[in-house]
């Protein structure tokens, strides 16, 4: 009998299992690159070369997504960086698709679907970091500030998650649990990878603290959090504590949040891991590919394989 792998070969062996569209595959070498693994990032940023849609989507073939293609850029950018001439190609067009031929509304918010019309919380993550880590700051802040405008609840301090641009109508105006941790995550992750401007820096510091301190607030006392934050009728969402501890990890390592952050983050983090089966998947998270019931996810998979390498840089 083979020995029971360790917790992030277990984690990681359920991660490369999963079939993966872009947002799945950009989350996936996220992951590998907080864990250290540079070969297999420069592994699934080579796939998504491969797959890239003619429009210049990274891994967007078959993908309904508009802007999910941008959570590959960070990793084709590094491939392009040590030598790969096609990479360097692939994120140049991915870059000039999010910067000006995506779909977006005459103000200039991204559309998050094929044929609609839709703005989404999770468009943060997939669109904030990407721009940081090609150097396009302006625009990164730019489509923040448009989403937040368009999505954010200043009496409760969350994000809705869906809103038609088209009707001037809400598709999903509670705050989805992962839908927050979207924006959270995206904003950390986009913080960690270095904003020279200190007006935009101190805000998106301030504003993720102030995002991140209204979901505690929907904490229950398993250290989880309900599909819909305010909603303890929904199903628990595992993924959301992930994401949200990655986020807080980040922050702490990284300077900008206090150190009373990382005792949340590891509660979120150990609550999650706790319904790890002996395969290595999380379970009791937001499940693909309908996300409307507890199932497994590659983000789930991701979120914890980084929550864990940002726990990590805390040592």
């Amino acid at each position: 009998m083979s020995p029971a792998p360790a917790p992030s070969q277990a984690l990681w062996r359920a991660l490369l299992s999963m079939q993966r569209l872009a947002r799945e595959q950009g989350v996936a070498s996220h992951a590998a690159l907080d864990d250290g693994d540079t070969t297999l990032a420069m592994l699934l940023a080579r796939d998504a070369v491969l797959h890239a849609d003619p429009d210049g989507w990274l891994g967007g073939r078959g993908d309904a997504g508009l802007v999910n293609s941008g959570a590959l850029l960070e990793a084709v950018l590094a491939l392009g960086d040590a030598g790969d001439e096609a990479a360097s190609r692939a994120a140049q067009h991915q870059r000039w698709w999010l910067l000006r031929h995506a779909p977006r509304d005459d103000w200039g918010v991204l559309h998050h679907l094929r044929g609609s019309q839709e703005v989404w919380a999770d468009s943060v993550y997939m669109v904030v970091p990407a721009l940081v880590a090609a150097g396009d700051l302006a625009p990164a802040d730019m489509q923040y500030r448009m989403h937040r405008e368009q999505l954010w609840h200043e009496a409760t301090g969350l994000f809705g998650h869906r809103f038609d641009m088209a009707s001037r109508a809400w598709v999903r105006a509670e705050p989805s649990a992962s839908g927050n941790g979207w924006v959270a995550a995206g904003l950390a992750r986009a913080l960690h990878h270095g904003v020279a401007a200190q007006e935009v820096r101190l805000r998106w510091q301030r504003e993720t603290r102030a995002l991140l301190e209204a979901c505690t607030a929907h904490e229950r006392p398993d250290g989880r959090f309900h599909d819909v934050l305010d909603d303890p009728a929904t199903f628990v969402d595992g993924c959301a504590g992930l994401m949200f501890a990655y986020a807080a990890f980040t922050g702490v390592a990284d300077g900008w949040l206090p150190a009373d952050y990382a005792d949340r983050a590891r509660r979120w983090t150990d609550a999650a891991l706790a319904r790890v089966d002996g395969s290595g998947l999380v379970r009791e998270v937001c499940g693909a590919p309908e996300f409307d019931r507890q199932g497994t996810s590659a983000e789930a998979q991701a979120f914890a394989i980084m929550a864990l390498a940002a726990r990590r840089r805390l040592a």
